[in-house]
């Protein structure tokens, strides 16, 4: 049996359709009809009904789920041990971000390194899904983590710093507004919630004012508060370092996140994966001030 065509049979199982497991795989979908297709004839046995909702496993299908998830580990953990023991300062690294936000401070540093090491080539994925290192979905993840908890115990990492956030103003926004009028035209801008007054919100210096507009992203949210939008809570890395943003009246930061650098300890003696966590922990490290809201120990405004 090939390892191969258990892949295709996987991920259409847990897509569900065609078109789905297309993009696990990152093929066409006409790719994917036809290897699994291929693969029923192959050991003879029908493995989905193809339904008007989907694909859907037989009972033969059923029968080869767990044998063929624990293929997949066994593949999985083969080819981390084999990367493992490579020594070359050559190949390829996938790293996944949480976000826009965490690879704009850090993008000087990794155009360092890539210049350092021509031999590496960096795939950067910015995602907020955590991606599963096991199933080398990615290399090494720089994950943040709610304060004070653990990465999974079959990760290796360490916590690099503490994501401070704090509200903010763009300058012509506050010059325009009066925070201590009640039921003005002053607003929050708010991340997923749809009450008009989270708890973060009550919990401010302003809670008077109410939250408008909906941004649940980080990036959308510093060019909305710059844009003149609304205020709202934004970590201080990216906010401190905007010239045209302020920190409203009052706001003293807030721990929020622990920044991780993880990867599975398969790889631990990969020099590549090793030279790249050591460089990308220093610059980290170097910066923790301005993470954690510090500005005047780096030298900002």
């Amino acid at each position: 049996m090939d390892w191969d065509d258990v892949r295709f049979f996987l991920a259409l199982a847990r897509a569900g359709s065609i078109r789905g497991a297309g993009v696990l795989l990152q093929v066409s979908h006409s790719t994917v009809a036809r290897r699994v297709e291929q693969f029923e004839q192959q050991i003879g046995v029908r493995l989905f009904d193809r339904t008007p909702l989907g694909y859907v496993l037989t009972v033969a299908g059923e029968d080869m789920i767990e044998t063929a998830n624990q293929m997949e580990l066994d593949m999985n953990a083969l080819e981390r041990r084999l990367l493992g023991q490579d020594g070359r300062l050559e190949g390829d690294i996938r790293i996944t971000f949480p976000d826009s936000l965490t690879s704009d401070i850090l993008m000087p540093d990794i155009v360092t390194f890539s210049r350092e090491y021509s031999e590496i080539n960096l795939e950067l994925v910015l995602s907020y899904r955590v991606f599963d290192l096991s199933k080398r979905e990615a290399d090494i993840a720089l994950r943040s983590m709610r304060c004070g908890s653990l990465p999974p115990p079959h990760l290796i990492g360490r916590k690099l710093a503490t994501i401070h956030y704090a509200h903010y103003a763009s300058r012509q926004f506050l010059q325009e507004h009066d925070l201590d009028q009640k039921d003005g035209p002053a607003h929050w801008i708010r991340w997923d919630e749809r009450e008009k007054s989270p708890s973060w919100i009550k919990d401010s210096l302003y809670p008077e004012v109410t939250g408008r507009h909906n941004l649940a992203n980080g990036m959308m949210q510093l060019q909305a508060v710059r844009a003149g939008l609304g205020m709202a809570s934004l970590p201080c890395f990216a906010a401190d370092r905007d010239p045209n943003l302020v920190r409203l009246p009052g706001s003293i930061s807030h721990p929020y996140f622990d920044m991780w650098i993880l990867s599975h300890p398969d790889l631990k003696e990969t020099a590549r994966m090793r030279i790249f966590k050591d460089h990308i922990t220093r610059a980290v490290l170097q910066k923790a001030p301005l993470y954690e809201g510090k500005l005047s120990a780096v030298g900002h405004r």
